[in-house]
Parts: structure tokens; sequence; C-alpha cells
């Protein structure tokens, strides 16, 4: 079957993402008298109009080719099942959506606070009073005797939104100025952390709610999360941070995605099982915490969180007392989670005599497949919804933190999430073409999907070939030795001095990387030359 030249005109009926026609000019660029054109200095990296929806159909039309048995039919179920453009359910439905999904959880919430309160139950294979009793001990243990000193320090604000500022490339440094957000339970930690600092310059103004805000997640619906104050996140953010610490002392890494996805892909073989919750973050609720967490932590915790968020939607504005203990926005819910998911199934398997590895990383959790079903009922009790369908513990399926498995193999598809409207999402997806066909291999098994390949390789220009890893966006990945990548060209951002040198000098004394200490924003893109010596074992054409 001939491949069409890109410069050929393509009018078809495209099948995704709807079902209008579309006629595309598709031209090719030359190459250089050397081999390759230079790089100008400054690159357009816009795509033509009506390019994304030729090359996603082109790309499903080459898939139908690709034999791989399970991993080709995840793939085509998979692809564009998290993608979102304006031809996609409207941002209004997908909001409205994801608030109707977090009203319903808040509902469940109010039902866990009264029945973790006031009902106790009947565990046939374990008596109750005793299994809170040992999660609350191994909770305890894990985190220590509570020393502020220790659990208040590296204070450095971050540039995503709070109620006060948006989310901005200066964002931390904007968070230094004017009267700085803080609820009134947390204003006397943030006295004690900023005294003899020199965030003690800084004026508070009250502030009791955080903000429900929403971002895309699928083509259907969309996240929920909330913006908080922002003193009470930077003091939250510090707490998470020891929490993390202290979860590394027992083998859970935070920081370290890998070790889940490691043990996913032997899961089956060593008699393990992955288990996914539905809105975890979002279901942990205010009475799990107090059950669970040693009274001085659960007082901590309930002090820096925020009690109510305001909830906009088309035509209204409804403030809302929480149920749950804290949502994603939240500083600490990643790390809150993550341990109490820990304890609960550490404990579950203890009370069971039920060995094996257990892994968390958020609501990500390994554990040994024959503890599913009792860790299933008892994550029910404590207000937690198993997600069915990302939830395996039979089978030759698992998956976690974004890798997945059929029988020890990795099968884990990539995700076309909008328009491929730019010079980057073209690299991307074109690596990610490789890398899915090639897995293993390191070149083109299927020859629809190498033709694919070369054919809109031409729309990226030569000099950004001889990418070393497919996982890099900024160069495309050919096979020829490394010459330049793709950078944005950064402009430095006007920013008060004084309240820029607080942060800066406030980031040297934190133990993590300052973010945002010189804010810039890309105004343009340009080309630098890779380093000489740079080698990759892709070969994508090899079997050309």
């Amino acid at each position: 079957m001939r491949t069409p030249h890109p410069s050929e005109e393509v009018s078809r009926k495209r099948s995704c993402p709807t079902s209008e026609p579309v006629t595309v000019q598709l031209t090719s660029r030359p190459s250089g008298p050397k081999g390759y054109a230079k790089p100008p200095k400054e690159i357009k990296v816009g795509l033509p109009e009506g390019f994304s929806e030729v090359f996603i159909r082109d790309l499903q039309s080459a898939l139908e080719h690709a034999d791989h048995g399970f991993k080709s039919r995840y793939l085509k179920e998979q692809m564009l099942s998290k993608y979102c453009d304006s031809k996609t359910t409207p941002p209004s439905l997908r909001r409205a959506a994801a608030i109707d999904k977090w009203q319903r959880t808040e509902l469940r919430n109010a039902k866990t606070n009264i029945r973790l309160m006031c009902l106790e139950p009947d565990f046939t294979w374990t008596s109750y009073p005793v299994f809170i009793r040992k999660i609350r001990s191994l909770v305890k243990r894990i985190l220590g005797p509570l020393v502020l000193d220790e659990i208040l320090t590296g204070l450095v604000h971050s540039n995503g939104a709070s109620t006060r500022v948006k989310r901005h490339e200066n964002a931390a440094v904007l968070k230094l100025m004017g009267e700085a957000h803080c609820s009134a339970s947390a204003r006397p930690y943030w006295d004690y952390a900023r005294e003899d600092t020199m965030l003690d310059l800084q004026n508070v103004a009250g502030r009791e709610s955080s903000e429900l805000f929403t971002v895309p997640k699928s083509s259907e619906i969309d996240r929920v999360a909330c913006k908080e104050p922002e003193v009470n996140m930077l003091l939250q953010r510090s707490v998470g941070k020891y929490i993390a610490r202290r979860l590394r002392k027992i083998g859970i890494d935070l920081s370290d995605q890998t070790v889940n996805q490691r043990l996913a892909s032997t899961a089956v073989r060593d008699g393990l099982a992955t288990v996914d919750l539905s809105s975890a973050s979002d279901s942990i609720s205010k009475q799990l915490v107090q059950t669970l967490l040693p009274f001085e932590w659960w007082s901590l915790l309930d002090d820096l969180r925020v009690k109510s968020t305001i909830v906009k939607t088309s035509n209204s504005e409804e403030l809302v007392e929480l149920e749950m203990f804290s949502s994603m926005g939240n500083g600490f819910t990643f790390e809150l989670e993550s341990l109490l998911f820990y304890a609960i199934t550490r404990v579950t398997a203890e009370v069971s005599s039920v060995s094996g590895r257990i892994s968390v990383f958020g609501d990500d959790i390994i554990a040994p497949a024959g503890l599913i079903p009792r860790l299933i009922r008892v994550f029910s009790w404590f207000g937690f919804k198993t997600n069915a369908k990302k939830t395996f513990w039979t089978g030759a399926f698992r998956e976690s933190c974004g890798k997945h498995y059929h029988g020890g193999r990795d099968v884990s598809p990539f995700f076309v999430r909008g328009e491929v409207s730019h010079l980057y999402d073209l690299v991307k997806t074109l690596n990610q073409v490789l890398e899915w066909d090639g897995r293993g291999w390191g070149f083109f098994l299927t020859p629809e999907l190498m033709s694919f390949h070369l054919k809109y390789s031409q729309y990226v220009p030569e000099y950004l070939y001889g990418g070393v890893d497919p996982a890099d966006n900024s160069c495309l990945v050919t096979g020829h030795a490394p010459r330049y990548r793709l950078i944005p060209k950064l402009k430095e951002l006007a920013r008060p001095e004084q309240a820029a040198y607080v942060h800066w000098f406030m980031a040297r004394e934190s133990t993590e990387e300052p973010l945002g200490v010189e804010p810039a924003r890309a105004v343009a893109h340009k080309a630098v030359r890779m380093p000489r010596g740079w080698l990759t074992t892709w070969k994508p054409y090899l079997l050309r």
C-alpha cells in the first residue's frame, strides 16, 4: 500500500473527534543543502488549521493494522478516552458533571461521619475496637511525636493558585505581596512559624473558606479541586512534606512512582493485586481522620484545613460546610491519604494473617490478592468506594501509577488528550507511537505505523531529528545522531524586588528546590544544540 506524500491534499470524513468532513493541505518541508536546514533564531510551532483531525484519523487507521493482541485492543479503547477539545462535551457540562459527582460524594461523606461516630461493623474476622486500636497505633508510630519546629519548616510558596492569587509564573512572589489569606484556626501556627523570619514582614487577612474549581479530566467530566488560603496552603504543604519523610522511613517513597509500577509488572506472578479508589481524596471524611489519627496530630491538621468552600455555578454561589476532611488543593491531602490507606491495608492484612508486599502511592494501592475482598469491605465501611474498573486481583491484568500490564507484559497505552495543534504535540505523539509499537525492540514492528511516522515526521524540522528518548517531546526520535531540541524562549517577568528577595531567601532556607525564584514566561521558541556524544538505542526504521 502506497503511503501518501504529505504534499497531497487529504479530504476524508473524520471518525474522531467529530463526523464532519475536513480538508487540509499538507505540505512537506525541504531539506537544507547539507542534510538539514539550520534552525532560525525563532521557531513557529503552530500547525496548519485542520491538521489535527487528519492526523488523528490517519493514526487510528494505521493502528488498525497493529497486531499486538491485547495491547492493540487496549490502546484502541483507551487512546481517546481523555480527549478534550471544543467539539467534545462542552466545558460547562464537564464542570457541572464534576460538581454533581462531588456533591454526591459529600452526601456519602455525611453518612460516613455519622456511621463512624455511632456504629460498629460486624467484622467476623476481628474485633472492631481492636482493629481501630491497631490502626491508630501504626499511624502514631509512623508519624512520631508532634514537634512543630521539625514540621513547620521550609516555608516556600509555589506558583499554584490560592484564594487571592491566580496560578501564574510569578505567583510564588505575588503571594508575598498584599495581605495574605489565612484562616483563624491556622493563624497561631503561622505566627509561630514566621517568627524571626522575613515572612514576618507580611500582613495577614482572614479567610475561612476555599473556592472550588475544576480542571479537565476526560472527554465527559472534569476533576474537582479547591483553591485554599495561601497561608493555610504553605503550612499544609510543610505538614505534607513531613508526613512524606516519615513514610519514607518505612519504605513508602511518595517521590517515586516506579516502585508501584515495578510491583504491578510482577503482580500476577507474585500474587498481588492493584487497587484504585474512586474520588479517594474527596472521600476522606472528618470523622475518619479523627478516629484514626492521634489527637495532637488530628488537632494540628484540623486547625490547618478550611472547613467550608465556595461553590460557584452558572447561576448561583453557595457556601458549603465540608463533610470531607481535605480536598485536592490542600497541601497535605496526598500524603494523608497515602498514610491512611497504608495503615488500613497493613492492619487488615495483619489481623487476617495474610502476608505479602503492600505499597501505596496516593490511592494507588498494591496488596496481596487474597486480601482484596476483605479490604474492599473495610474501605467501604470507612467511606471509600473501590473503582471496579481499575481494581484487579484476578485474571492477567494489573495497573498502577500509569503503567498497565497483562500477564506481566507492558501494555501501557498512550493518550491523545487534545488537538495536535503545535509542534510539541506532534513530536510527543509521534514519539509515543514509536515507543508503543517498538516497546522492548527499539524499532517499528508495524509497517503501517512506520509509514505513518515517516509521513508526519516531515512536519517536524529536520534539525529536531535525533532524539534519544521517546519521553522527550522536544526532539523527534528518528535514529539520527542528536541535533537540536526545541525549548521555550523565556522572558524574565518584572517582579517587586522586595517580595522576590524574600522568596529567594526563604527558598534558600528550604530543603527542596525553590519554585519560581527566577519567574519567566515563554514568549517564543528556539532550538538549542544537544550535547555531543549522546546515544540512543532506538532505530525506528530498522525493518524498512
